[in-house]
């Protein structure tokens, strides 16, 4: 059992925990989550491992996922997922997460990897080894990852309305927060609007400061939007004319990096729900 320092969050996290709460500064949320932290440093609960393979899960033709849990530091621990799509030319990626020997036999099964998505700004961590594990993939990614992480190979600047994965794929840039650079892709043949932190679905969490920061953000047990877009957002109407374009696809689900995948009759009303504060600005 680990019994170091309580580390911070990185560089990406701490603004967004600092952007979820106010003008409270990263500093005071992160020392109230470490003090919490450090009370329950002896249960083992707060150090799981979270060793072992992961499993691919088929949610419908041509889509899988795969479900993992990102240590962000101690206490702070939140699910990532990532999502593939078998397009014509091959596998597509989006948002990789750390991937072992047995998970890319897995993907590798289901064809050979042609595209790697990296949705956001913040979501790069585990592109360069996907990258290196399948040299032939393209890796796409928003352009101000390219200053941000000048070591990755990135071979196309992601675009809105970019045509690369048309018909089956539309690209939807969520314009007016360039910092994070944020796109959503509709996949049209099974109208799943896939998403990377637009909106969150958390209703279960481990470490003791994961529930915390994700009550402070406004993104806990509900669909919600993050309150840190709040910060994000330079251009609010702009931000919400892509939120309607999203809105304009039939959606029977919606499937997010952090949190449970959101199905049924009323999927589309509980995304326009969550997305009320960008809406609320439409021209």
């Amino acid at each position: 059992m680990h019994r170091g320092r309580i580390a911070d969050p990185d560089p990406d996290l701490r603004v967004c925990v600092a952007l979820g709460h106010g003008e409270e500064r990263p500093e005071a949320v992160v020392e109230r989550g470490r003090a919490l932290a450090l009370q329950s440093a002896s249960s083992p609960a707060v150090w799981k491992s979270y060793s072992g393979s992961i499993m691919l899960r088929k949610i419908d033709d041509d889509l899988w996922c795969a479900d993992s849990i990102q240590r962000i530091s101690a206490g702070f621990h939140l699910p990532a997922r990532m999502t593939i799509v078998r397009l014509a030319d091959g596998l597509w990626l989006h948002s990789p997460i750390a991937i072992d020997d047995a998970l890319a036999a897995a993907i590798d099964e289901l064809g050979p990897v042609r595209h790697l998505v990296a949705p956001n700004c913040f979501h790069h961590l585990h592109l360069g080894p996907a990258s290196e594990r399948w040299p032939e993939a393209r890796v796409h990614a928003p352009l101000g990852l390219r200053s941000k992480r000048e070591d990755l190979r990135i071979d196309a600047d992601l675009t809105d309305r970019y045509a690369t994965w048309s018909p089956a794929i539309e690209v939807i840039e969520i314009a007016g927060g360039p910092a994070l650079s944020e796109f959503v892709f509709v996949h049209r043949p099974s109208a799943t609007v896939i998403v990377c932190d637009l909106v969150f679905n958390m209703h279960e969490a481990q470490g003791v400061m994961t529930k915390l920061i994700l009550r402070m953000v406004g993104a806990w047990q509900r669909v919600a939007q993050s309150k840190m877009w709040r910060r994000v957002i330079k251009d609010r109407a702009a931000a919400s004319r892509s939120c309607a374009r999203v809105l304009e696809h039939p959606c029977a689900r919606v499937i997010m990096s952090h949190g449970e995948i959101l199905e049924g009759a009323d999927t589309h009303e509980q995304l326009r729900g969550a997305l009320t504060w960008m809406l609320a600005e439409a021209a």
